[in-house]
């Protein structure tokens, strides 16, 4: 979000971004603007969504926003509470509101647009209209959208996504009864269906039943568009607003409505009705009109109502109060209704709308216009004319008499602004003290923020909220108007209002021209006045726009500056001091001193200065110090005015001239020789300051002793000299004081002159001196300073210091011709062989000076041709230019003199040579000629060739340009033609020069390449060079890289090959510069590899701020995301620009590397691995997340190993036969005498895993010892023995190796398991992983409480009396039925009675477990709202069966099976204490649970028929043939996506699960039942050119097999991986023919072919009645086929075989089992006291009875809890969550129910090869679970004790969250049912027992069968 002022200039603009980004890029964004924007929906994480309407609920603050598809509930934070999928759903426009069902309609998944959102808030409702339905509408509940809708299946609203509607509510007064409101909807006609000419233009709707408010033969409250128009005269219904007794829609609609009159274009008007008038016979238009000069803007964009303040009223001209309507407009493009990119607000008080409306009405009353103009409205009277004049009269009244009329007198209004270049889409009005304001939102996504009131309307402010999207009209304020909310198209914003905080300072604040803001002047902030105390008990406290009131400050402070040792009274004048309460004071605060109290005058405040001790010190060389003077109030306690008050010291100052300089009052004494602000202490002459307002005689540095003039004084090195100063104002020194000295500075040094003053006092000599400095430079500047008296200070300046001998010298030779050209003021001769001062000379001095020395020459070399610009240094190179010229040659060539430095250095133009020669360089002067010792060398060059011949257009290839003496000279230029090669003379070499090509204007071929050196040109012709097209980047791949980088990257392209050295860089998004790069190798022109760069560094601090991030999230289950760093691409090919930026010029590219984390790989066990044959098997993590089998190398020793297999955790290679040589890669010998393995992955990373052993079988040698021992044995034996040992050997060596091959495949075998289970896990984690982020976003899909309740007390039932709305009990009962269940209700209420009731009940035989399950359920529904007296009941049932089960040979049986009504009602007692915390907190894990099995099994192959699957827990369940199938992958491709969903199937998949697997992908966590079913939906497979083609399970094509059969796969239609499917709706054709069956049934779909099959929900096939059909496993018919056993049996493996495949799911799932299992058995903050309450009920109850088993206890514990509750809900996932239930997934669940219950018995169970498989499965895991069950109980058992006060106060609460909820009614009177058949045997039982007997509770019972038959109750 950024923020601009308005009206600054561009470069402030600029400033202010450049400053924001910054602000932006550190993070500080929050704080930038005082928090503007304070939150948005959706996050960047979430979903994008696309925005349509918003409303506000102004009680409670609530928001509600529709989008395409959804709507949602948010907070007034904006998070989200509750979201409703509206769509897509199967509709047609064809079908009417109610639906399509029951007709031939075809339908489409379509898309819900919002049309209507309403708050309707008397009923607190919520009224949404769609696009689907023909615009029907649903009303929802404000408190939660999610519970059941009323849904109203009328046309309301359009039925597309573009035609307008517009509703709201306002009064209506057709009749005295009803409700005072209606709903009024304008809705443009579409012509979309038939059903769209019921759906009138305007209407005013019954707010209740949305019907026609007045519906009458006589009246109708709607209006109609004639049916001759409605096709092409569309309305817009832009806004609505009701005022004073009218109804009014803003519109825009064509100019004219006949046809062929289109080029009048289009126009906006105001249309309007009576309240009163139920037939809207009072209905009106007149065109609205909104003009800038002669600009007409002519389409409303937006209007809203606004209240006109003061000024804002006295502006328009209007009453204070009255509405305004505030609009904006924006010019058409011709004649169309497609709006200019210009905007205009226009406001329209509505006292002048009333006034044009009743004009033109009483222009038709009186004759003035002739027709009414209301051709286009159905129904006109008296033919479209106005009345006769005079027939009608005086009109009063028009609501009564009213007509159809349209004005043709506009409603005009100037624009109060214009926004050029501006298009504004919606504006929001707001008011604040006297101002009204308006935000204006335009489709760039700006806020545009406005003040209205004032002389002008002026914008004030923009911000920045979603940048590229349509601001809506909806955007609207807070309830409370602190805040905007703001609607785009693609997110909800909240901003604040203002922003007040951010402006420092009063002037800022007030130049700020926010409405809200002003300065609070005593709290010295910017606020809205509500935060600056007591604002209003003086205006000059809040200061605010349009008061005229400037910001307080100091307008004089008196004195502002004091001496730091002075006691004074400042005055303060202060404009508009404000007024301050009773007993509060101000304060002047100097510093860091304590508060002084002020004093209040006239004109401001008086305030003494603080004492001199509290005052700060003057440090350093300063002479003054600042503090700020501020001014406090006692009562806020702040500084709000402050200004520096100095305190200044002027002894700091030592001369005059800085005394009298200084800005302080300080004078100078001159005989004291001190600075001083108090001159009484100086005697004789005082010099005032200039700054001093005191004016002495000696006013001013003009009486300050000084030098009057300050020429330079140049005095020679060492030699003895005077120095003369004249001077003014010298003072006479007085007896005692010392006379004048000097003082000079010479390097550091400090010499101490004695000097004199002449006669007259003007002139100043120090005395005759010599003068010495070392520094090697011929001039140094030294200070002299003259004083008296020791330390007076007279004045001081810099003197010359010069030494001839270096003046006269160069490069430290002397030169004769410097020192004698040398300037006069030095006096500079030569002298001897040297340059002296000439006072000093002892010889005599020279004239002419000696002949020239040469001591450098270059270049050294130059061509034939000449031209060569030479450079000779040396000294005595003549006194002018004219001593040499003409006398410079190179052996006898001349050289033309260009450039001359006195002596020092020449340069002359080489002349042209005959031949190559090398000849000295000769030069003369006036003296002679010298010959230089090193020679000038004349080459002839030679061009051989040019490489590379070709480079792009752009420029910037480097060619190499091969030849001889390429590198001589002084000048060197290339040319390829007429284009510049620039030459790089660092690496040029005789035989070799580099060049870099200029930009061509298009590929050429160069017929020449020409190299000029100085005057010389060499050419090289036959096309030594071609320009060639820019390479192109067409694909980059992979795009994904290790961290480390080296990962071989390909790129495609065009002309690749013209570029030598191409190198890829990474760049951060908006970063210029590279993070890193690396060097390509071109393959060929189209082709090149590129090593990915290495980003560690970046990498690094990414994923730091990852984890930051998560560990600043709150505790979830989402798993910490995996760092990840995205990176761009760019080309450096030379100067190919479009290389770099690919985004910019390829924008269709992929060119984002995605950087993660480096693989790893693990060092073998102890460094050596046993190899025994086979693969082998190397571990790691993350081996594949951005490489594959052709990036790694494996290397034993020297040899490769080929990759075969590259997994997440694990590689596969296959090594060479015969150990490798004992080395590493590089052939280096190794410590352990064993190969070394290597990885290397990419280029940069080498991994060392270990040393590798060959453990492969050798031949068994027979030992020589014993063939030794045979031959010295009995000859005779010798042939015997050695048959026997050959035989042996064959044989054992035979045996060893069956041994060796059995246990190779056992360890192959063992190893497959455990990766195929690393690799399955690995993979379900991934997939659950983005399951859990799915489930952060939709929520797990739980159950309602009602639908929980009726799956738990009534499994099974989907229609019980129960179900009915709840009769509301308002005056008593209404029938004798009602009031015989109110008096049966209380008899329930009574504890006797039902103890009584349910004893009696089950000692009646004919009483089956069933009656007494729904005995139990029924008593806790007419409970469920008294949950403590249920407690109660349950209490005492629970003890009278603990008394009768302790007495019984196994009391531990106690609640482990349903005998009695006691343990139904515990199930469902607990049911009801445990729904928030299954919800809340336990329900996840199960939820995870569940769809990792479903995940798992649908992996792998499921038998539709059979439902056998390949992946099972369950033995039952297991496919146990080996089937070959296929993983396809399909991309799914729908109309309402925006992009392909892939779906990975197996071909062998029937039709119907392939439907059901793409229903998963498409609606993820959707709730089942809110899912289209599969008998819903068709799948269409699309392929080739426009090829359509619907799958079925089984069609004409199906396969028929000896009578059976087979189910029609993805195999079977031949589809490949990647086909591109979709699901359509449901086709009607001969197979599919089908009823529609409810959407849970498992019965699923009816065929009418007899041999089809049925199809469940889920996608399996159950058989019908004729079992001729098959899936995967054809079953064996003996009868049918007798002879074709072993024809049919193919497979013969044993089946046992794949039982591994039960380990294999089980070793997957593990995690999930064992994360359900410690979930459920935590003890925490979650868990209900109901659990602890009950533990400790049966704890009691086995102490009272002395049962001393432990495992009594134990068993009653696990009886009522894991085994009543949690094994129902692991059985049955479908009783708390919205799900699907398959018969494979029911089976797996049944197991890991059966381990539960093992884990929470105490009896050993022995294990044996024939126990069943799924006890042997988690055998392993029993002990540790049975471990945390025993724990779980010891940790209840450690609660607090949960107290009767505690249980009661929870069962209340639990009580009030589910009263109401069924219908109790109903529920007793099945009960009564029971009374009815058992009434003898409980009216004995009542009489028979005491308390009943007392209580009358017989004869209560008797008078309820009473009052049943209608008879008095006294009668009975």
């Amino acid at each position: 979000m950024v923020v601009r002022a308005a009206r600054t200039g561009a470069v402030a603009v600029s400033r202010a971004l450049a400053g924001l980004w910054l602000l932006l890029l550190a993070g500080l964004w929050g704080r930038a603007f005082g928090g503007l924007l304070l939150a948005q929906f959706p996050s960047p994480a979430d979903p994008p969504m696309r925005f349509s309407h918003l409303a506000v609920d102004h009680q409670t603050g609530r928001l509600f926003a529709a989008a395409t598809n959804r709507l949602l509930q948010l907070d007034s934070d904006l998070h989200l509470e509750h979201v409703v999928t509206t769509g897509p759903r199967n509709d047609s426009p064809l079908c009417h509101a109610t639906g399509c069902q029951g007709t031939d309609i075809p339908t489409s998944l379509m898309d819900n647009y919002n049309k209507i959102l309403v708050i309707e808030p008397e009923k607190r409702m919520l009224i949404s209209c769609g696009s689907l339905s023909q615009g029907a509408c649903y009303k929802y509940k404000l408190s939660n959208i999610s519970a059941p809708a009323e849904f109203i299946p009328i046309s309301i609203a359009a039925n597309d996504e573009i035609a307008s509607t517009y509703a709201y509510i306002g009064p209506r007064n057709y009749n005295p009864w009803g409700r005072p409101h209606v709903l009024y909807v304008g809705t443009t006609f579409t012509n979309n269906g038939e059903y769209r000419h019921d759906v009138p233009a305007i209407a005013s709707r019954d707010l209740d039943t949305l019907e026609i408010a007045e519906f009458s033969f006589s009246k109708q409250s709607l209006l109609n568009i004639d049916v001759k128009y409605r096709d092409h005269f569309l309305v817009q219904y832009i806004y609505g607003f009701n005022a004073s007794d009218y109804a009014y829609f803003v519109i825009v609609q064509k100019q004219s409505h006949l046809p062929g009159q289109e080029e009048q274009g289009y126009v906006s008007r105001l249309s309007r009705m009576c309240i009163n008038d139920a037939n809207y016979d009072s209905y009106t238009e007149v065109t609205l009109q909104c003009v800038d000069g002669d600009r007409r803007y002519n389409l409303v964009q937006d209007a809203k109502i606004a209240t006109a303040g003061t000024e804002l009223a006295s502006a328009l001209g209007v009453p204070s109060g009255t509405a305004v309507l505030v609009t904006v407009f924006r010019p058409a493009r011709g004649i169309t209704n497609e709006p200019q990119p210009h905007s205009a607000l226009c406001l329209y008080p509505l006292r002048d709308i009333e006034a044009k409306f009743n004009e033109n009405i009483h222009m038709c009353f009186n004759g003035s216009v002739k027709y009414r103009n209301m051709g286009y409205i159905s129904g006109p009277i008296q033919d479209g004319k106005c009345p006769s004049a005079g027939n009608a009269g005086n009109i009063l009244n028009f609501c009564e008499v009213g007509l159809k009329i349209s004005g043709i007198t506009p409603i005009v209004s100037s624009a109060s602004l214009t926004f050029p270049n501006t298009s504004l889409s919606a504006v929001a009005t707001a008011s604040t003290g006297r101002h009204v304001l308006a935000f204006l939102g335009t489709n760039n996504g700006r806020i545009k923020k406005v003040l209205l009131s004032g002389a002008e309307p002026t914008e004030y402010e923009e911000v920045i909220v979603d940048d590229g999207n349509t601001i809506l009209p909806d955007t609207t304020l807070s309830p409370s108007g602190d805040y905007l909310y703001v609607l785009s198209t693609s997110k909800i914003s909240k901003i604040n209002v203002e922003h007040c905080s951010s402006y420092s300072n009063c002037s800022s604040c007030l130049e700020s021209k926010d409405p809200y803001c002003g300065w609070c002047s005593l709290e010295k902030k910017c606020t809205v006045r509500s935060a600056c105390q007591k604002a209003s008990h003086s205006s000059p406290r809040w200061l605010s726009l349009g008061t005229g009131q400037q910001c307080i400050d100091f307008e004089q402070v008196l004195p502002d500056r004091i001496p730091i040792n002075q006691m004074t009274t400042v005055r303060l004048t202060i404009r508009t001091l404000p007024e301050l309460p009773y007993g509060a004071k101000y304060k002047c605060v100097f510093g860091s001193a304590e508060p002084i109290d002020a004093v209040v005058t006239d004109f401001g405040l008086s305030c003494p200065t603080p004492d001199i001790i509290n005052r700060p010190q003057i440090t350093g060389k300063q002479d003054h110090v600042l503090v700020p003077l501020s001014v406090r109030s006692s009562e806020t306690n702040k500084d709000f005015v402050s200004r520096n008050f100095a305190y200044y010291d002027c002894s700091k100052h030592t001369t005059c001239m800085d005394c009298v300089k200084s800005q302080w009052a300080c004078n100078w004494c001159i005989y004291e020789n001190k600075c001083t602000h108090n001159t009484s202490n100086c005697q004789r002459t005082v010099i005032s300051g200039e700054n001093n307002p005191v004016h002495l005689s000696n006013h001013g540095m003009d009486y300050c002793p000084r030098f009057r003039k300050r020429e330079v004084i140049f005095l020679p090195n060492n030699v003895a000299k005077e120095m003369v100063f004249e001077v003014e104002n010298l003072p006479h020194p007085q007896p005692g004081h010392t006379g004048f000295q000097c003082i000079v500075n010479i390097e550091d040094a400090k010499m101490l002159v004695p000097a004199r003053v002449d006669a007259n006092n003007r002139y100043i000599v120090c005395d005759r001196t010599t003068y010495t400095y070392k520094a090697k430079s011929g001039e140094y500047k030294a200070s002299v300073r003259v004083i008296w008296n020791r330390n007076h200070h007279v004045d001081s300046m810099n003197v010359i210091l010069y030494r001839c001998d270096i003046l006269g010298s160069h490069r430290e030779h002397p030169d004769c011709s410097l020192c004698v050209t040398r300037n006069s003021k030095y006096q500079c001769t030569w002298c001897g062989n040297t340059c002296s001062y000439n006072e000093t000379c002892q010889h005599v001095s020279h004239t002419e000076c000696p002949k020239p020395r040469i001591d450098v020459i270059k270049p050294l070399s130059g061509p034939i041709e000449g031209g060569t610009l030479v450079t000779i240094e040396g000294s005595n190179l003549g006194l002018k230019k004219e001593d040499v010229m003409g006398k410079i040659q190179i052996g006898d060539v001349p050289c033309e003199l260009v450039n001359y430095e006195v002596s020092v250095k020449i340069q002359c133009i080489s002349g042209a040579s005959a031949t190559e020669t090398t000849a000295p360089i000769i030069v003369g002067n006036e003296a002679g000629y010298t010959k230089s010792s090193v020679e000038f060398s004349y080459k002839d060059i030679r061009l051989v060739g040019v490489f590379p011949p070709i480079g792009p257009q752009s420029g910037g290839t480097q060619l190499a340009i091969t030849g001889q003496y390429l590198n001589i000279g002084s000048e060197i230029t290339a040319y390829l033609d007429d284009y510049v090669c620039q030459v790089n003379l660092t690496q040029a070499s005789s035989s070799r020069l580099t060049c870099i090509t200029s930009k061509a204007a298009r590929p050429v071929n160069i017929a020449k390449l020409t190299l000029s050196i100085d005057g010389a040109n060499r050419t090289l012709e036959g096309n030594p060079f071609n320009y060639t097209q820019d390479p192109t980047i067409m694909e980059v791949k992979p795009l994904k890289s290790f961290v480390s980088g080296g990962r071989m990257i390909f790129v495609h392209g065009s002309n690749l090959d013209s570029i030598q050295k191409p190198e890829m860089e990474v760049y951060y998004y908006n970063e210029p510069v590279p993070v890193n790069k690396t060097t390509c190798i071109v393959l060929s022109a189209t082709q090149m590899e590129c090593p990915s760069p290495a980003v560690n560094r970046q990498f690094l601090i990414a994923s730091t701020r990852i984890t930051r991030s998560v560990a600043s999230r709150k505790h979830s289950v989402v798993k910490m995301p995996e760092a990840q760093l995205s990176l761009r691409i760019g080309f450096v090919m030379d100067n190919v620009v479009a290389v770099r930026d690919l985004e910019k010029h390829f924008s269709n590219l992929r060119s984002q590397l995605l950087y993660v984390e480096d693989p790893k790989f693990f060092e073998f066990p102890n460094q050596v691995k046993l190899y025994k044959g086979d693969t082998l098997v190397i571990e790691g993590e993350n081996l594949n997340a951005a490489s594959d089998e052709t990036d790694v190398v494996v290397t034993i020793g020297p040899k490769p190993c080929n990759v075969t297999s590259l997994a997440m955790i694990q590689l596969v290679c296959s090594p060479p036969e015969q150990q490798p040589p004992d080395t590493d890669e590089n052939g280096i010998k190794t410590d352990t005498n064993l190969p070394l393995v290597v990885v290397r992955v990419g280029r940069s990373l080498r991994f060392p895993i270990g040393y590798l052993h060959y453990d492969v079988l050798k031949p068994f040698a027979f030992p020589p010892a014993a063939i030794a021992m045979i031959a010295a044995g009995i000859f005779l034996f010798v042939i015997f023995f050695i048959g026997v040992l050959v035989i042996y050997r064959r044989k054992s060596t035979q045996a060893e190796r069956e041994y060796k091959r059995i246990q190779i495949q056992m360890d192959t075998l063992e190893s497959n398991v455990r990766s195929e289970c690393k690799l399955a896990f690995a993979e379900l984690q991934t997939d659950m992983t983005d399951l859990t982020a799915d489930l952060e976003s939709s929520g797990i899909p739980t159950l309602d409480h009602m639908s929980y309740i009726m799956k738990v007390f009534f499994p099974g039932v989907s229609d019980h009396p129960i179900l009915n709305a709840p009769k509301v009990r308002i005056n008593g009962p209404r029938t004798n039925y009602d009031t015989a269940m109110l008096q049966f209700e209380q008899l329930i209420n009574n504890k006797h009675f039902i103890l009584v009731f349910i004893e009696t009940l089950e000692t009646q035989k004919s009483f089956n477990i069933r009656n007494k399950v729904n005995v139990a359920s029924l008593l806790m529904v007419v409970l469920m709202g008294k949950m403590e007296y249920a407690t109660d009941i349950l209490k005492c049932l629970l003890l009278r069966l603990i008394d009768k089960s302790v007495n019984t040979k196994h009391p531990q049986l106690m609640l482990r099976r349903t005998e009695s009504v006691v343990e139904k009602m515990l199930t469902n007692w607990m049911a009801l204490c445990m729904y928030s915390y299954l919800k809340e907190y336990a329900g996840s894990s199960l939820f995870l649970l569940f769809k990792a099995i479903k995940h798992q099994i649908e992996k792998g192959l499921v038998d539709a028929i059979t439902h056998d699957a390949r992946y099972s827990l369950s033995e039952e369940r297991l496919l146990r043939e080996q089937i070959d199938h296929n993983v396809v992958t399909l991309h799914i491709v729908q109309e309402d996506l925006d992009e392909k969903i892939q779906c990975k199937v197996l071909d062998c998949d029937t039709i119907s699960q392939v439907k059901s697997k793409i229903l998963d992908a498409l609606f993820k966590n959707t709730p089942f039942s809110l899912r289209p079913s599969i008998y819903e939906v068709d799948l269409e497979w699309r392929h080739g050119r426009g090829g359509h083609l619907t799958l079925q399970d089984e069609d004409v094509t199906t396969k028929t097999i000896n009578g059976w059969k087979k189910l029609n796969t993805l195999a079977h239609y031949g589809i490949k991986e990647s086909a591109v499917m979709s699901l359509i709706s449901r086709q009607n054709d001969s197979f599919n023919n089908c009823k529609q069956p409810c959407h849970n049934c498992t019965t699923g779909m009816y065929f009418n072919n007899s041999q089809s099959p049925i199809i469940a929900a889920n996608g399996d096939i159950e058989t019908g009645a004729n079992p001729k059909i098959y899936h995967l496993v054809k079953p064996v018919d003996d009868h049918q086929f007798p002879n074709s056993r072993s024809t049919e049996r193919t497979h013969k493996a044993i089946p046992e075989i794949f039982l591994t495949r039960l380990l294999s799911t089980k070793g997957t799932i593990q995690k999930f089992v064992d994360d359900f299992f410690l979930t459920v058995l935590t003890v925490n903050d979650a868990l209900p006291p109901a659990v602890k309450w009950l533990f400790d009920l049966l704890d009691d109850a086995a102490k009272k009875h002395g049962i001393q088993d432990p495992e009594v206890v134990h068993a009653w514990k696990s009886n009522s809890l894991p085994l009543r509750f949690w094994v129902n809900f692991i059985k049955n996932p479908d009783f708390i969550f919205d799900i699907n239930k398959t018969v494979t997934l029911d089976s797996c669940l049944s197991v890991i129910a059966q381990t539960f219950m093992d884990a929470c018995s105490t009896t050993e169970h022995r294990l044996g090869k024939d126990s069943p498989s799924n006890k042997l499965l988690f055998a392993k895991d029993i002990p540790h679970y049975r471990d945390m069950v025993a724990q779980f109980y010891y940790d209840v058992a450690t609660l607090p004790v949960i107290t009767d006060q505690e249980m009661g106060s929870a069962m209340q609460q639990l009580s009030a969250q589910q009263a109401d909820e069924f219908d109790t009614v109903a529920a007793l009177k099945e009960l009564y049912i029971y009374v009815t058949k058992y009434r003898e045997q409980i009216l004995d039982a009542l009489n028979g027992d005491g308390n009943c007997r007392r209580l009358h509770l017989a004869q209560r019972l008797e008078n309820v069968a009473c009052t049943l038959e209608g008879e008095e109750t006294s009668a009975c």
